[in-house]
C-alpha cells in the first residue's frame, strides 16, 4: 500500500494541506519532546542537520530550535513545500530530493520524522546502508506503531482533529477551509493516509530484526513524552 501523498498524481495543494496539518499537530502537542531530550545528550553541535522527507518543515524546525544541537538545518523533500523560513540557519532545498537517489555526505546528521514507514523493507535497508557507508549519523523517529490503540488515536486525530484545527493552521488558506468544511476531501485524504501509515508501521522488535546485520544501528523505544517514539539511530 502507498499513502496518497506518495503518488505523483496527488494534487500538490492537498499534499501541502496534509503535511501542514501533521506539522501543526506534532508541534502544537510537542509530540517529539522525548526525542529532543534524547538528542540533547549527544555531541552533534558541529554538524549540519539534514532532514529528509521534510514536508511542511515541521517538526524538524521546532526540533532544531528547541534542541540547539546543530549548527544549521537543511530541509529536503521529493515534493518540496517551497517554504521560506526567513532564518539564516535554516534552508529548504527548492529542488526535488528523492531519498533513494541522493548521495549522503559525511559530517552530517540525517533525520526523518514519521516518514520511514513510507518505504519498503528493501528501501529501508538501502537507505541505512548508504548512510553507514557515508560515515554520517542519523536519527529516524516514528510516532506510529502497529497497535490498535495507535490506530484509534490516528483516526480520531485525522478526522475530528482536522475539523477542529484547520482554521489555526498556517499559512491561512480559504482553499483549505473549502476542502475541509464545504467539500471535505481534505478530511478523507488525511484520514486515509493516517490509517495506511499505521498499517505500514513497524514495532521496535521488527526494526531490530530488519537491521540486525548492521553495525552502529540501534533501535530504541522512547517512552518519555506525549506518545512513544520508535527511534532508529546511527551514530559513530
Amino acid at each position: 500500500m502507498k499513502e496518497l501523498e506518495d503518488y505523483n498524481w496527488f494534487p500538490t495543494t492537498l499534499r501541502n494541506f496534509q503535511t501542514e496539518f501533521i506539522g501543526f499537530v506534532v508541534s502544537k502537542f510537542n509530540v517529539y519532546g522525548g526525542f529532543v531530550e534524547h538528542l540533547k545528550k549527544k555531541s552533534l553541535l558541529s554538524q549540519t542537520m539534514t532532514d529528509l522527507c521534510s514536508g511542511s518543515g515541521e517538526p524538524a524546525i521546532s526540533i532544531f530550535k528547541k534542541g540547539n544541537c546543530f549548527n544549521s538545518l537543511v530541509l529536503t523533500d521529493k515534493y518540496p513545500n517551497g517554504l521560506n523560513t526567513q532564518d539564516e540557519k535554516i534552508w529548504y532545498e527548492p529542488k526535488s530530493m528523492d531519498v533513494m537517489e541522493m548521495e549522503f555526505e559525511p559530517d552530517t546528521c540525517y533525520t526523518m520524522f514519521n516518514a520511514f514507514h513510507h518505504f519498503s523493507h528493501e528501501s529501508k535497508l538501502k537507505i541505512i546502508q548508504k548512510i553507514q557507508e557515508s560515515g554520517s549519523n542519523a536519527f529516524f523517529a516514528e510516532i506510529l506503531e502497529p497497535r490498535l490503540v495507535c490506530l484509534l488515536k490516528v483516526i480520531l486525530a485525522t478526522s475530528l482533529g482536522t475539523i477542529i484545527f484547520t482554521p489555526f493552521i498556517q499559512p491561512f488558506s480559504f482553499k483549505r477551509l473549502l476542502f475541509t468544511y464545504i467539500i471535505p476531501v481534505n478530511i478523507l485524504t488525511i484520514t486515509f493516509d493516517g490509517i495506511v501509515s499505521v498499517l505500514k508501521s513497524r514495532s521496535v522488535k521488527q526494526y531490530q530484526k530488519l537491521f540486525e546485520g548492521f553495525d552502529n544501528v540501534k533501535v530504541l523505544r522512547l517512552t518519555k513524552g506525549f506518545t512513544p517514539i520508535v527511534l532508529i539511530q546511527i551514530q559513530r
